[in-house]
């Protein structure tokens, strides 16, 4: 092959390596003078079932289009060999690095949080890579000597839910990596990958593999039947918590996801910052994954925070929640509040083992299901038993599956009545619960049922939700039935002054820029509510990142801040009535408020649009009382609007 042109552009000038069943050549592009990797099917393979795997493989990559997942550029055949055309990675892989370089536990969790970005979204778009090795992991220098992680070789993937285009369910992949499902030819998802990730993880920080024998079938069975798994002298427990957990031979016990994991990682790194605990560094060129991390952005989450390190704020409200689940019998409570207040990460914190751990006496005895109905719009009865009885064989460590027991309520009440017979206590958070409660799959007779497991077991359940329940039911039998007298409604507002400097300060200073010098500023544009300030801080945070020796350019950062908020801004607008618009809109312009109108003042200040100060209410920022005015700029050009509400109105 070398010295070959393929497709009359791609040059082959060397070979750099040989895998089971391909060879991989170093090429390059004729006409763009860019390095290539040409990956071609071994001819002794090509009529075998080989040739089928690879075509399969190309087909999957080219599907993935990720920065931490190598790129295909091209797909063809030579002489009957197929070959991928794809991104050539100039670093090292994992395994000779590791091999060569003790690294940081800093430098571990951003490798491994960059590997997990890179599965995360492969699963996501139903492609397991079974492959997972330290060799199948490069480190790629691109620009200006910025370096990241490089997932190469889906070329054992499985797209989820579809037979492999192997016979069977055979074992396919590395033994020291091999998962025991795949070992025993079980159906398999993608916790093999997670499994993969704790023996690569495990070699990363350990220098050896968690599972180590003279010859591949002892390795397979210390897979199978060993179970003390031995870590180096300094490992900090929460990696080693993490390892164990992606090791575990039940697939059940390990993370749900690679979402999960990448939260523990998070949380690792935040906690094991002392660098005379961390192993030494050999290897120079890595410096960039440490001076990258001091300098990362830690205000750029816009969605469910799931990292329980950069979650502030809602001590009370998690107070309140906790106690009532550690009760003798569990009560149940509705959370309520705005669009991106904060619900779906406050439930996400409820369910996560670590807070349970931290602010339940019972949390041994506690069994938590959390159902997130955002996104999913076809649930049924049938399906939302099934979603439970997985979510109970996935808490409960001691080998019980629930998931072959029939999805029908008189089933789920005998498991639900077994497991209070075993002095369970079943937990179930349920996110956006009115996809439910104006679902017609759901009728009265279900809630019906749901209330009596509540009062009839340990059973309780948290909801959240931006308005109280009874009024987002799609017919009233549902609204007026007496499941909704089991909760305790739990309101959700915007940061207290405390939680909000908090937050402005706490993340800015472990990244070495802090915000506290600007957090009157910053209130003053963003004001209380969370997401608002996460855009602000991130803002500012940028700001001062790029221009360490200056002032923050506060006209700048405005701009910024508005091109993100503003669609935020409107969507609340839209949804308010008039009384309200009309409130806020008098405010903003210092006029006095319309008096048949002075009940809703209550309403927003409950909602944190308004604040009560001396000279009476405000609008809750400077931004959104800046986007309030410039609807009523807008009404005025459209209808004439604004010269008769200063003319007429008083």
């Amino acid at each position: 092959m070398i010295g070959k042109i393929l497709q009359d552009k791609y040059k082959i000038e060397k070979k750099v390596g040989k895998g089971g069943f391909a060879e991989v050549y170093k090429g390059v592009h004729t006409t763009l003078k860019m390095p290539v990797a040409v990956k071609v099917l071994d001819e002794r393979m090509v009529h075998t079932g080989a040739k089928a795997r690879f075509l399969f493989e190309a087909e999957s990559m080219a599907r993935l289009n990720h920065p931490n997942i190598v790129t295909v550029h091209d797909f063809a055949e030579y002489k009957g060999r197929p070959y991928l055309v794809m991104e050539y990675v100039n670093g090292p892989n994992l395994l000779d690095l590791s091999k060569s370089t003790a690294l940081t536990i800093s430098q571990v969790c951003t490798i491994a949080t960059q590997v997990c970005q890179a599965m995360s979204y492969g699963h996501k778009q139903g492609i397991i890579h079974r492959d997972l090795t330290l060799r199948n992991i490069m480190i790629n220098e691109g620009e200006d000597n910025e370096q990241n992680i490089k997932v190469l070789d889906f070329g054992l993937a499985k797209v989820l839910h579809e037979e492999a285009q192997t016979s069977g369910h055979a074992a396919v992949g590395t033994p020291y990596y091999i998962a025991p499902e795949q070992i025993k030819n079980q159906k398999i998802d993608g916790r093999v990958d997670i499994f993969a990730f704790g023996v690569g993880l495990h070699r990363l920080v350990n220098g050896r593999f968690p599972f180590e024998a003279e010859h591949p079938h002892a390795v397979t069975y210390l897979i199978l039947n060993h179970f003390d798994i031995e870590f180096a002298e300094g490992v900090p427990d929460g990696m080693k918590e993490l390892i164990l957990r992606c090791l575990e031979k039940d697939p059940r016990s390990r993370p749900r996801d690679f979402d999960e994991v990448i939260s523990e990682l998070e949380a690792i790194q935040k906690d094991f910052t002392t660098a005379d605990r961390e192993l030494s560094s050999t290897l120079s060129g890595l410096d960039v994954f440490t001076k990258s991390g001091s300098k990362r952005n830690p205000y750029l989450n816009r969605v469910m925070i799931k990292n329980p390190g950069m979650f502030f704020g809602r001590s009370r409200e998690l107070r309140k929640i906790y106690s009532r689940l550690d009760a003798p019998h569990p009560q149940s409570i509705s959370v309520v509040g705005e669009r991106r207040i904060g619900k779906s990460s406050l439930l996400n914190h409820v369910y996560h083992p670590r807070n349970r751990r931290r602010n339940m006496e019972n949390h041994e005895h506690a069994i938590f299901a959390y159902m997130d109905f955002q996104s999913d719009a076809d649930y049924d009865i049938p399906r939302f038993i099934d979603f439970l009885f997985n979510m109970f064989s996935y808490e409960l460590k001691d080998g019980s599956d629930y998931t072959s027991r029939d999805n029908t309520l008189d089933q789920l009440k005998a498991t639900i009545e077994e497991l209070d017979g075993q002095g369970k206590r079943i937990i179930i958070l349920m996110d956006e619960f009115e996809a439910i409660t104006r679902n017609k799959n759901f009728d009265e007779s279900f809630f019906s049922f749901l209330r009596s497991l509540a009062n009839s077991y340990r059973v309780a359940y948290v909801t959240s939700s931006y308005d109280d329940l009874q009024r987002m039911c799609h017919n009233k039998d549902i609204s007026d039935s007496p499941f909704f007298n089991i909760f305790s409604n739990l309101p959700l507002r915007p940061f207290t002054q405390d939680e909000a400097l908090e937050l402005i300060t706490a993340p800015s200073e472990t990244e070495g820029v802090p915000l506290e010098p600007y957090a009157d500023r910053i209130l003053e544009l963003a004001g209380h509510f969370p997401l608002f300030l996460q855009v602000a801080c991130a803002n500012v945070f940028e700001y001062l990142t790029d221009n360490p020796d200056a002032e923050p350019d506060w006209k700048e950062i405005k701009r910024s801040y508005m091109d993100e908020v503003d669609q935020h801004y409107r969507f609340v607008w839209e949804r308010m009535d008039e009384p309200a618009r009309d409130n806020l809109s008098r405010i903003a312009i210092g006029k006095a408020i319309n008096k048949k109108y002075k009940y809703v003042n209550e309403d927003l200040e409950r909602r944190g649009y308004l604040l009560e100060s001396k000279a009476g209410p405000d609008i809750c920022s400077s931004s959104f009382k800046g986007f309030v005015v410039k609807q009523m700029e807008q009404q005025r050009n459209k209808k004439g609007f604004f010269g008769s509400f200063l003319g007429k109105r008083g």
